[in-house]
């Protein structure tokens, strides 16, 4: 299985959305078997409304790693949500590699799930003396909302972390064993090792194969460690993992949100623990809708462009948006 993954460099445009009638498909004008104004057209090459979508008014999308098997891309509100994998087929992307288009009909998207590939994610968790006894609480019953919106090829790691780092559960998907581990007595203790905790997370993603990530929460600052948070951007950047983090209260928003953001991961801000369990399900549904987009001449270059435009209709219009990819 494949152990090494590259780093992805990616850039995102948003486009304003183009206005829409209700009624009918929108037809990419920019699909090479096009020709507008009432010309001909192939059926596979519409767009088609996802009519039950009232509520988007547009839409981002980013890379979060490549390999031999394709580009993995998330597609996401104004919100942060994802849009459903579901709404996505190979017309809904135009893509040129080094310059040269790739046929929309020879473009084929597929989640983890629906190709039988797992989704790999460890779980970092702050047990430092800040987090008071209902923050931990909270916390853990985040965690394992996320750990039940795991499918069955998926696989998680537990990490947790005060002054010192432990790994409570190595990955597997047995979701009994990391609920266990994440509910077990730990008591709130010492400082906060957090770059410590998210490289350890980060060594033990490395060896996993398919979609991965870290998701790293904290309440506070690091203080205690022996990594630097350029050691572990550095290395996720190597290793195409892209890092969640969650910020509690008084958390160093400034370092997560960078650390985020150099990853390809996201980074949310929680005012109290009662909001954490809706960050843990959304970031659960990013993952189990991150697309797999790959065609039948894409071989892997170091140093290919890969552009791709994102096309989505929906009861409130049709939205664009663009990610360039570099390959190393």
């Amino acid at each position: 299985m494949q152990r090494n993954y590259t780093r992805v460099l990616f850039s995102l445009v948003a486009v304003a959305a183009l206005t829409w009638s209700l009624t009918g498909c929108f037809k990419n004008p920019t699909d090479p078997h096009y020709i507008g104004g009432g010309g001909y057209h192939d059926d596979d090459d519409v767009v088609v409304i996802n009519a039950g979508d009232t509520s988007t008014t547009g839409i981002t999308a980013a890379s979060s790693q490549a390999t031999s098997q394709g580009v993995y891309l998330s597609v996401q509100d104004q919100n942060g949500n994802p849009i459903t994998a579901s709404y996505f087929t190979g017309q809904n992307f135009q893509i040129t590699y080094n310059g040269a288009l790739i046929p929309s009909g020879s473009i084929t998207v597929t989640t983890a799930g629906g190709s039988g590939r797992s989704i790999s994610s460890s779980l970092v968790l702050d047990y430092s003396d800040s987090m008071g006894s209902q923050d931990i609480v909270d916390m853990e019953n985040a965690s394992a909302i996320f750990v039940n919106n795991m499918q069955a090829a998926d696989r998680g790691a537990i990490i947790k972390f005060g002054s010192y780092v432990y790994r409570e559960q190595a990955y597997t998907s047995t979701k009994s064993l990391l609920i266990t581990a994440i509910t077990g007595t730990t008591s709130a203790s010492g400082a906060t090792a957090l770059y410590d905790a998210i490289y350890m997370g980060l060594t033990d993603t490395a060896l996993e194969s398919g979609q991965r990530a870290v998701v790293a929460f904290t309440d506070g600052y690091e203080n205690n460690s022996t990594y630097m948070q350029s050691d572990i951007v550095g290395y996720a950047q190597s290793q195409g993992i892209p890092i969640y983090t969650i910020g509690l209260g008084y958390a160093d928003s400034a370092s997560l949100q960078t650390i985020a953001t150099q990853t390809n991961g996201q980074y949310y801000e929680a005012p109290d623990s009662t909001q954490l369990a809706a960050i843990y399900q959304q970031i659960a549904r990013i993952f189990t809708n991150t697309l797999i987009i790959s065609w039948p001449s894409f071989v892997y270059q170091s140093g290919a462009v890969v552009s791709i435009t994102i096309t989505y209709s929906c009861a409130t219009g049709t939205y664009t948006s663009m990610v360039i990819i570099t390959l190393p």
